[in-house]
């Protein structure tokens, strides 16, 4: 079994760190950037083609993210904005009362507040699959912190830089942020739950790389 896909992990992951922690004048962007494009990259070797980045990156994660990283789990902070932009109320107010039943002021980490599709859909089966995978951890990473730094420079509209909270243990937080008329939330993804999304995967694609790479999905997981 080749492992050289993990040692090359590594010594990025080290870097983005150093980076994150303001090494040569480094920051988290820099860091996420560096991260980010380590999965980009090992999702195109694992399903090369065109036009197949953000679903291949979610899948990488999907199937072979360690279960105690939650990749699938699902931002209820951020499904309930959705849903308010929607005008959906009933199902906003389902989730939040269930689910969020928090101080606006409060700082929430995933760990008390994020559900897996299960749940929520045991609870709201009007929404559809497709719609909550687009919330999960994995289709969020993607889109707000890989898309965001590549393209932007910064985090999307849904996520921020810097955490709320200094919690060792915090993986996913929220930055409680004032609207007009009204009190929203990001996300913030910790640096230390990227690197070590990075580390399980390279592992666990190391293991398989005989078989690489793969056929493509009949249906990619975060289509529904």
């Amino acid at each position: 079994m080749a492992a050289w896909r993990t040692k090359w992990v590594r010594e990025k992951r080290d870097i983005a760190l150093r980076l994150g922690s303001g090494g040569c004048g480094g920051s988290y962007g820099e860091a996420a950037i560096i991260l980010c494009a380590v999965l980009s990259a090992m999702a195109a070797e694992v399903w090369p083609g065109r036009g197949l980045d953000r679903k291949r990156f979610v899948e990488l994660l999907k199937q072979f993210a360690p279960a105690n990283l939650q990749a699938t789990r699902v931002s209820v902070p951020l499904l309930i904005g959705y849903l308010r932009k929607l005008e959906k109320e009933a199902e906003r107010d389902l989730l939040r009362n269930s689910f969020m039943n928090y101080s606006d002021s409060r700082v929430l980490t995933g760990e008390e507040v994020d559900k897996s599709e299960r749940e929520i859909l045991e609870l709201c089966n009007t929404l559809s699959t497709s719609e909550l995978r687009k919330f999960s951890y994995a289709n969020l990473l993607y889109e707000e912190i890989r898309s965001g730094y590549v393209h932007q420079y910064q985090p999307g509209e849904r996520a921020d830089s810097w955490p709320m909270t200094q919690k060792s243990n915090a993986n996913i937080s929220y930055v409680n942020v004032s609207l007009v008329g009204e009190r929203d939330r990001r996300i913030h993804f910790h640096l230390r739950w990227i690197s070590e999304l990075v580390i399980h995967i390279a592992e666990e694609v190391d293991k398989i790389s005989k078989n690489i790479p793969l056929p493509q999905p009949s249906k990619w997981w975060v289509d529904g």
